[in-house]
C-alpha cells in the first residue's frame, strides 16, 4: 500500500514560489529556455499549455524525469506538488 502524500499546508504561486525553481532548474541553454524548441518555462503562460495538458505533472511530480540532470530538493518538491493540488496558482 503507497502511502498519501501530505496535505498541502501551504498554496504556492507561480511568481512568488515556482518562479524561482523553474529559473533555476530549467529554464536554462538547451531545456525550456523558449529557444530549444521544448518549451519557454520562463513564463507562466509558456508553461501554461505542459500545465493543461498533464506534462509537467507527470514528468516533475510522477517519473521524476525533469529536471534533466538533476534532482529537485524535497522542499523544492514539496512547492511544486502543492501548487498542482492546487491548480497552478498564477499569482
Amino acid at each position: 500500500m503507497v502511502e498519501a502524500p501530505d496535505e498541502c499546508v501551504l498554496i504556492p504561486d507561480y511568481q512568488g514560489d515556482v518562479k524561482p525553481i523553474i529559473n533555476s532548474t530549467c529554464t536554462f541553454s538547451g531545456c525550456h529556455d523558449g529557444a530549444s524548441g521544448v518549451g519557454n518555462f520562463k513564463t507562466y503562460l509558456g508553461m501554461k499549455r505542459n500545465l493543461d495538458n498533464g506534462t509537467f505533472r507527470t514528468e516533475v511530480l510522477e517519473t521524476r524525469t525533469m529536471p534533466q540532470g538533476s534532482m529537485l530538493d524535497e522542499n523544492q518538491y514539496e512547492i511544486l506538488r502543492c501548487w498542482a493540488e492546487n491548480n497552478y496558482a498564477e499569482n
